[in-house]
């Protein structure tokens, strides 16, 4: 199985001690936008779906979005050439376009309101019908985990809504680690995804 997740490529000039702390540092991507969006999310989503927009048509295609375009507006986003060896163009062999948000995103005030949210909210709640049903969806989408296997229905609902919250959160610390480190260090650096 395919796996996606986020990174940050430091500027080329970054001390080796730098680049070696945050190549440590990423997350894994896994539906986590959607259940973002779920929850009211915009602009954090919007940069996680944009950053795994692969190719030309993808890129195109995300930079439609009115979250997209709006943050493209207020920061300096690249969109280059770059090898996938995931969804590389198996008749072409050659690199795709893809985005590369730069760390200032994270200080944006629709960006940095969202990012407070991940860190100090419980989105899901065991006992709302409607989370219920976005937990019983995440199941269907994702399959069932290997420690969900022997719970029932109902429980397997309860310990994935642990785990979205969860996630969340993850999320959240993410984005701060690596802002930290930003500004600790003044190092410029960059947002996207890989794939193994």
């Amino acid at each position: 199985m395919t796996e996606y997740w986020m990174v940050i490529k430091p500027m080329p000039k970054a001390p080796r001690k730098i680049r070696e702390e945050l190549k440590k540092i990423y997350i894994v991507l896994a539906g986590e936008s959607w259940l973002m969006e779920k929850k009211g999310l915009k602009y954090i989503p919007a940069i996680i779906r944009s950053a795994y927009a692969y190719g030309e048509k993808e890129v195109e295609e995300v930079k439609k979005n009115q979250y997209v375009s709006e943050l493209m507006c207020k920061v300096n986003v690249i969109i280059k050439k770059y090898p996938d060896n995931i969804r590389v163009d198996p008749k072409t062999w050659r690199s795709g376009l893809k985005f590369f948000w730069p760390i200032e995103v994270l200080e944006v005030k629709e960006v940095k309101d969202e990012l407070e949210m991940l860190l100090t909210k419980t989105f899901f709640s065991k006992d709302n019908p409607e989370d219920r049903m976005i937990a019983e969806e995440y199941i269907k989408r994702t399959g069932v985990s290997y420690q969900e296997e022997q719970m029932t229905p109902d429980q397997r609902i309860t310990y994935r809504i642990d785990f979205m919250n969860g996630f969340m959160k993850e999320w959240g610390e993410f984005f701060k680690r690596v802002y930290e480190i930003h500004r600790q260090h003044n190092i410029k650096m960059w947002f996207h995804v890989e794939g193994a």
